[in-house]
């Protein structure tokens, strides 16, 4: 026996009406699952339905469960990725100060060798103070991190419709 309450993954968009989708849009007769309703009454999963006869079950949004619920993907789709390459849109602006050091050589403007050779006289060590260019956004993009996982529909075990017990 199916224990009540207990939530179920699956690849198909209808388990049965036993099984409640929850996916914020399917709207159920409250008169049809009274049990459900009144175990389920503090749950933030049970959700207001267009009037007051029927109620609808909540999505899980993505990142609060373990697994994806799928209803803003195809179910059975294969969704994430396990790494990330960040590009100059994901780094915020910046730039670096640096001293530059080089040397300063003079020729010798005169001689006998002046026209074959350039002779130098002297090295001169100097410095200036440098920024380097800016790189990266201003407002850089947010790097999207989706982990690996599967996606599949998710129901909760309702029992069955008062309607259809009363039948068999």
């Amino acid at each position: 026996m199916t224990p009540f309450c207990i939530l179920r993954h699956g690849i198909c968009t209808d388990m049965g009406p036993a099984w409640l989708r929850l996916d914020d849009a399917t709207e159920y007769k409250r008169a049809m699952y009274p049990t459900f309703l009144d175990k389920a009454k503090d749950s933030q999963l049970i959700i207001a339905g267009s009037t007051a006869a029927t109620f609808r079950s909540r999505k899980v949004p993505a990142g609060y469960a373990t697994v994806a619920s799928g209803f803003d993907l195809k179910a059975g789709d294969l969704i994430g990725s396990d790494k990330v390459t960040l590009t100059l849109d994901n780094i915020p602006a910046n730039d670096h100060s640096y001293v530059d050091a080089y040397a300063d050589a003079k020729t010798q403007t005169s001689g006998l060798l002046c026209d074959l050779v350039t002779i130098m006289l002297g090295l001169t060590v100097k410095t200036a103070d440098k920024t380097t260019g800016k790189a990266g956004k201003a407002n850089p993009n947010p790097v999207p991190i989706k982990p690996l996982g599967f996606v599949a529909h998710l129901f909760v075990f309702a029992k069955h419709p008062q309607a259809q017990r009363a039948a068999s």
